[in-house]
Order: structure tokens, then sequence, then C-alpha cells
């Protein structure tokens, strides 16, 4: 059985995976790549709440706002810029820390070990 199934579906692409369902494509679901620049985000974010917990710092209304550079001529990302918005009163000593915390994303990992791909079709 496979961990997540891809099905086309009017123009999407629907990932079924653990009882969710997420739609990509199309006119009414984000493109692949914005669900990918935001698992990015949404694994910072949880992993900075993660370092808060830890220490007894609140991280509610913690943001992570999010801005691409891109190649001109590749159109690929060529930096993607992440600014933390901490909630008022957040401890001025835990500021670099939590960033810090927050870079070690488990998905952010993956860009700097590059899983090898394996393509195939099913007969």
């Amino acid at each position: 059985m496979a961990d997540m199934e891809i099905r086309m579906v009017e123009g999407r692409a629907d990932a079924h995976f653990k009882g969710f369902t997420v739609a990509t494509g199309g006119n009414e679901a984000p493109s692949p790549f914005d669900l990918f620049v935001a698992s990015l985000g949404t694994c910072a974010g949880l992993t900075a709440a993660s370092y808060c917990k830890s220490r007894g710092l609140d991280s509610e209304g913690m943001q992570i706002l999010i801005d691409l550079e891109r190649d001109p001529d590749t159109r690929l990302a060529s930096k993607i810029k992440m600014e933390f918005v901490l909630p008022e009163g957040f401890p001025a000593e835990h500021r670099d820390r939590v960033v810090k915390a927050a870079g070690a994303c488990f998905v952010k990992k993956h860009l700097y070990q590059q899983p090898e791909f394996e393509t195939t079709v099913r007969e």
C-alpha cells in the first residue's frame, strides 16, 4: 500500500493520505508549489512553537510572512524569505533562538539532503 495516492480529478491532482484529501491545481485549489512553500512555512512555525512550548513561552499569535525571489530565466525560487512576527511581549533573549529552532524544520532538512527519486509505471 502506498503512503500517498494522487488522483487526477477535473484538472486537479488530489493527494490522499492519512485520511486526508488535499486538492491542488485547477481554479479552486492552491498549486503544488504553493503547497510546497506552505509546508516550509508551517513546518517552521510548528518547530518554532515546539521550541516555545518546551520553554514555557506563549507562541499564540505568532506569524511567519513568506516572500519568494525567483530566477527570471528559470522561474525557480532563488530565495525564500521567512519573517517571524512574534507575539507582543515575547522575550527578546529568545528571538534569535526561536528563528534558529525554526530553521531545523524537517521539511527544510529535505532540501539539504535531497532524496533519490524513482518513478515507474505499474503494469
